[in-house]
């Protein structure tokens, strides 16, 4: 459970967090090649490699150094806390429609095609301002992956099955394919 301490004015709150930041929270990865393990150690085996830079992630636990995420594939793994920075981008779930403004009458820009990256740059009323390929479009903040404020996935049990190791759902084969993809009108 997290609490958060009260703060003077001005200040940001305290989480009861070894980051002292909100537990969950959105970031991307930081390098093309990201070892997924089942525990919080270089001591625990790699379960698979992430191999999207920018790809976003949901925390949803934490160590001191490691980082229990979840991807856009809903598996969850642990990730060394320097393999991650600050969010900068989403990742479209369907065909979207980039529009000049935030609402469903706007012109439409361009099209984005399914699990494209995208850099966001704001969201605002239930829909986001984002950036691909030199194309600025706003879409509903509900079909972009990394804009949700709840947990996306539900943190694995680590007693549940197999003698006490974490089991974790990995993302299926393809996970590796996510590109920007943005057409034009």
């Amino acid at each position: 459970m997290l609490v958060a301490t009260l703060a003077h004015a001005g200040e940001a709150p305290d989480f009861d967090t070894p980051s002292k930041q909100p537990v969950p929270r959105w970031a991307m990865l930081r390098k093309n090649e990201v070892y997924a393990r089942n525990g919080p150690s270089k001591d625990n085996p790699k379960i698979w490699t992430y191999r999207v830079a920018s790809l976003p992630v949901q925390i949803i636990s934490e160590t001191k150094d490691w980082r229990l995420i979840c991807d856009p594939q809903h598996g969850t793994a642990w990730v060394s806390k320097t393999m991650l920075q600050a969010q900068k981008t989403v990742m479209s779930t369907t065909r979207l429609e980039l529009r000049d403004g935030p609402r469903a009458s706007a012109p439409v820009r361009a099209y984005l095609r399914p699990n494209s990256l995208a850099s966001l740059n704001k969201c605002d009323k239930d829909w986001c301002k984002v950036s691909v390929g030199g194309v600025n479009g706003w879409a509903p903040q509900s079909a972009f992956w990394g804009t949700q404020t709840a947990a996306v996935c539900v943190r694995p049990d680590p007693f549940a099955a197999h003698g006490g190791q974490a089991v974790s759902q990995g993302p299926s084969q393809g996970a590796g394919q996510t590109l920007a993809m943005l057409t034009t009108r």
